[in-house]
């Protein structure tokens, strides 16, 4: 039987990360993964000849240190093995209570001077609030490297200070903040927080601490594409474990965690997909990128009770539909000018109808249309091959819209959906439909089939508030059961910072262990 340091299931961004870091650490590493291919939701694919990115639109740059992902991404190795492309202007907004259309740099800056020039009567919110976001983003970058920014007294104090606006209104939603910083002014809210489907459904359950790191990241490090799409990343780490002399299996599924009569985790049990060919490899160490419902179903019982209590409060996040379409002409000849383009239904007033717009596919599709996240990859150096020109757009789902039909249902109801937003863009964009020569359409059903992910969530667990200061702090790797991990979306937050800070904090948790 063969030992292994450590084993991961999983080989999304948050396992290849953990893996990575633990292989060129020195220790014997084991990823297995179910799919033909690593990186689970950080993948790129072709269906016939239009390229699909799985999920990335863009992250904050982490080429510099203040982002998250600077560095596990630099201990794993990776850093530089793949090119981060500027994304440009960090989105274009337009319609609902924003109306006409304006862009938003992807600076504290100049976001500063823009904002103000439309909205010159929110001045004084508008400075204090994105003084806020720049402190608690620099503070989250500070702090996301660990112990050693303590090294530096001067570093830790300044970490410290910073994040005193965040300590202050640490169980605000971001509902909350933005009603007390501004108002009955939706149309400065909605500018501020357009593309919130990158991150939570509904302003009103948004803990706005992590809005305003996440948010405020992009303002503060500039956004990023991987040039070539998420596979390349996600490969990378994959020949980096490789590279170390750990191992990455795929067309295996995680089947059982064993235990030794001491309670301790002994070995782990995989199979081929069908379940045929159990082999079992001798591991102290599980670091799982799965969900914790997924991976309960892996332990004894009792083990399984225990782990699911402990994440009974956290709601899982949002789910998405991503419309990918191929065009015969590049984007901006319809009209699209920026390589983001956040697009708000005109029955959006407030800032608060977000929350509507997840159930809208329950019903067929009529007059009201989701927001939409739309992303131009030719308006950038993006790597991305056309002709077609790759359109994605991505709105706000839930499984529960597409419960209870069957196949045949399925598809029809989706396609009229994909017609439907098809028109509602060639309202705003004209030409465009009838350039479209090649598209692929998936929901939170598709989501919930490819990632496993329960309720089709794609960022984990929910970003609510804490009910406290101190409730935050079960947002760890660590599990109840000694010796098991999680290096995922669901330790903290979404996205891919989440996912990859998750990897590296499991890893070292793991480093830790003697």
């Amino acid at each position: 039987m063969t030992r292994y340091d450590a084993v991961i299931i999983g080989a999304g961004l948050g396992g290849l990360t953990a893996g990575a870091i633990l292989a060129r650490a020195g220790r014997k590493v084991l990823v297995i993964e179910r799919s033909n291919s690593v990186g689970g939701a950080a993948s790129s694919y072709k269906v016939g000849d239009l390229f699909v990115e799985g999920s990335l639109h863009e992250t904050s740059n982490p080429h510099d240190p203040r982002d998250p992902k600077h560095d596990p991404l630099t201990r794993a190795g990776v850093i530089d093995a793949v090119k981060w492309i500027p994304s440009g202007t960090f989105y274009e907004v337009r319609g609902g209570p924003v109306g006409a259309a304006m862009t938003l740099p992807d600076n504290f800056d100049a976001a500063r001077l823009v904002l103000i020039e439309r909205f010159p009567e929110a001045r004084d919110g508008i400075v204090r609030l994105l003084g806020e976001m720049e402190r608690i983003a620099a503070a989250v970058g500070l702090l996301s490297h660990g112990k050693d920014v303590f090294k530096s007294p001067v570093r830790a104090l300044g970490a410290l200070r910073n994040m005193r606006p965040a300590i202050r209104d640490w169980t605000l939603s971001l509902s909350q903040k933005l009603d007390r910083t501004f108002g009955n002014n939706e149309a400065v809210k909605a500018a501020l927080v357009a593309n919130l489907s990158y991150y939570h459904d509904d302003p009103a359950t948004t803990w706005w601490v992590f809005f305003a790191a996440a948010q405020g990241s992009y303002l503060l490090n500039g956004g990023r594409y991987v040039q070539g799409g998420s596979q390349r990343l996600s490969s990378a780490l994959a020949r980096a474990i490789k590279t170390a002399g750990g191992d990455v299996i795929l067309r295996r599924t995680a089947s059982a965690i064993g235990f030794d009569p001491h309670g301790r985790i002994a070995n782990l049990t995989h199979t081929a997909k069908d379940g045929s060919n159990p082999q079992i490899v001798e591991t102290a160490r599980v670091g799982s990128n799965a969900a914790p419902e997924t991976l309960a179903s892996l332990l004894p019982a009792a083990n399984g009770t225990k782990l699911l209590a402990t994440y009974a409060d956290r709601k899982p996040s949002i789910s998405l539909f991503a419309l990918t379409l191929g065009l015969s002409k590049p984007p901006r000849e319809f009209g699209l000018t920026s390589y983001s383009t956040q697009l708000l239904p005109d029955w959006m007033t407030r800032l608060d109808d977000y929350a509507q717009a997840t159930t809208l596919m329950s019903e067929e599709p009529g007059s009201r249309m989701p927001p939409l996240a739309i992303v131009d990859y030719a308006a950038i150096e993006s790597g991305v091959p056309a002709p077609p020109y790759v359109l994605s757009i991505v709105g706000p789902d839930r499984l529960s819209n597409w419960d209870g039909t069957d196949q045949n249902n399925y598809r029809a109801k989706r396609a009229r959906w994909q017609d439907a937003i098809v028109a509602y863009l060639d309202r705003h964009y004209p030409g465009l439909a009838e350039s479209i020569t090649a598209s692929t359409f998936n929901t939170a059903f598709s989501v919930k089939q490819y990632l496993g992910a329960p309720q089709g969530a794609v960022y984990g667990f929910a970003p609510t508030p804490p009910r406290s200061l101190f409730s935050t702090i079960k947002r760890t790797p660590a599990t109840v059961i000694p010796g098991l991990y999680l290096a995922s979306a669901y330790t903290a937050f979404g996205g891919y910072t989440g996912a990859i800070q998750s990897g590296g904090a499991c890893a070292d948790m793991i480093l830790r262990e003697r």
